[in-house]
C-alpha cells in the first residue's frame, strides 16, 4: 500500500492529497485547494497481461472567454503506466519504467505538449 497521504509537486508546490477510497486494484487519493481539485489513481489489473498505472488529474475554474462574468472548469490528466506479460520480472518492469521516466526531460515534455512528433 502507498503511503497516505500521496504528495505531488505542482508548479513547486507540494500537494498532500489524501486517500479518498480503496479496492482491491485501485487506490485514489484527492485534494480540493480552494475550488483546485487535484485527483490521483494508482491502480493495477492482471489478466493475461498485467498493467499498473498512476493517473493525475488537476481541474480549474477560468473565466469563460465568451461569458467573461462567468468561470468554467478544465482540467487535464497526465498517466504513467506499464504493460507486461506475467513472465517479466518486477526488476525489468522497474528497469522499463525508469528508462522511460528519464526521457521525459522538461524539454521533451514541452515538445510533446505542442503536438511535436
Amino acid at each position: 500500500m502507498f503511503a497516505d497521504p500521496a504528495v505531488v509537486t505542482y508548479n513547486a508546490v507540494a500537494k498532500s492529497l489524501v486517500r479518498t477510497g480503496t479496492g482491491e486494484e485501485k487506490s485514489t487519493y484527492g485534494l480540493n485547494d480552494s475550488g483546485v481539485i487535484y485527483k490521483m489513481d494508482i491502480g493495477h489489473s492482471s489478466k493475461a497481461r498485467n498493467r499498473a498505472y498512476a493517473k493525475y488529474q488537476r481541474t480549474a475554474a477560468v473565466t469563460d472567454p465568451l461569458i467573461p462574468a462567468q468561470n468554467i472548469a478544465i482540467g487535464g490528466t497526465a498517466t504513467f503506466s506499464v504493460d507486461f506479460p506475467p513472465q517479466m520480472t518486477a526488476a525489468d518492469v522497474v528497469l522499463m519504467a525508469k528508462a522511460l521516466r528519464d526521457f521525459l526531460t522538461d524539454a521533451f515534455l514541452l515538445k510533446l505538449a505542442n503536438f511535436e512528433t
